[in-house]
């Protein structure tokens, strides 16, 4: 190991031996001493900051696990979250910023909701210091919320309604926050995704993280159906898309008859002709059954962005839809 690097490594644990188990401002002081934290303007080294957070953390949970598991985790879980999306690993960014959220439920002593975690989820900016990673998801999100209001015609969605009215009913729940943060990482990542479409070989290559990345819409949009329509008669929980559409709850505001099967993704797209409820909804769960299965498909489907961009939009227009309708 590095001298400088064990120097650390002693004088960390050597605080961490006398800290108390049960006080977050000691602890935030501890991990404000010993934290890196990140630059507000500008990128600056985030994945080698985000490495010294997570050696920290490993370091301390090897020591004492008992103590790393009791003492307050909120900061250094915030500023991991901040890092990884200045390195656009959306998914780790996400799931600590849960981990913040669920620290400080834990732990603060004021609303837990009200502390920058939960502003993070959200989407306010105002006294965060993450206040620019904050913008650049509003931004994506406005994008589509817009565009769906397009579509849609008879919608007046906006961002403060769509956190006032959904985000809102769903984040008090750690099963159910986990909804919210899979769904900004899918907005995020449509635009990796659309490059590595572009840059790719003439020749082609592996599908799997188009795929992937449109499965995960289509559970997002599973996961709010199981949210509004757990159960079919008795008690039963619904357990696909077929049933939820099948469901008498649902069939009172939705119409019937959407169909959830198809043979191929490229028959998906293909059929994808209109911005409709009726196309969205059926669009999004022949996803979920047909990328759910297999990942080798025709390898020209993703040659050009049109269709991806098509499947994409669909599965936002689906979840949007059941924000305007449901919540």
């Amino acid at each position: 190991m590095d001298a400088g690097l064990d120097t650390l490594r002693k004088k960390v644990l050597a605080d961490f031996t006398s800290l108390p188990y049960n006080n977050p401002k000691k602890a935030d002081d501890f991990f404000m001493k010993f934290g890196v934290g990140n630059t507000i303007s500008d990128l600056d080294q985030p994945f080698e900051r985000f490495i010294y957070y997570e050696f920290l953390l490993d370091t301390l949970m090897n020591s004492d696990f008992e103590k790393y598991q009791n003492i307050h985790k909120g900061i250094p879980f915030y500023f991991l979250a901040w890092l990884a999306f200045d390195f656009r690993n959306y998914e780790k960014a996400l799931y600590y910023i849960d981990s913040a959220i669920s620290e400080d439920i834990k732990n603060a002593e004021k609303e837990p909701f009200k502390l920058p975690a939960s502003n993070f989820l959200l989407l306010n900016p105002e006294k965060q210091v993450a206040s620019r990673t904050i913008q650049i998801i509003c931004l994506t999100l406005e994008e589509e919320i817009s565009r769906f209001n397009s579509i849609s015609k008879s919608s007046e969605l906006s961002p403060k309604l769509f956190i006032d009215k959904f985000v809102l009913d769903l984040i008090k729940k750690p099963e159910n926050r986990t909804i919210i943060s899979a769904f900004y990482v899918f907005l995020l990542e449509y635009s990796e995704r659309q490059k590595e479409i572009k840059m790719r070989s003439s020749e082609g290559g592996s599908i799997a993280p188009f795929i992937l990345h449109l499965f995960s819409g289509a559970l997002i949009f599973e996961s709010i159906l199981k949210y509004l329509y757990p159960y079919k008669k008795k008690k039963i929980p619904n357990q696909t898309i077929g049933e939820i559409f099948h469901n008498s709850s649902f069939l009172q505001i939705y119409p019937p008859n959407i169909p959830t099967y198809a043979d191929s993704i490229l028959n998906i797209s293909n059929e994808a002709l209109d911005n409709s409820l009726f196309t969205a909804f059926s669009t999004t769960a022949k996803i979920r059954n047909t990328a759910g299965h297999n990942l080798v498909w025709d390898n020209t489907i993703f040659s050009e962005t049109e269709k991806y961009q098509i499947l994409f939009q669909q599965e936002v227009n689906a979840i949007l839809y059941l924000v305007v309708n449901n919540f």
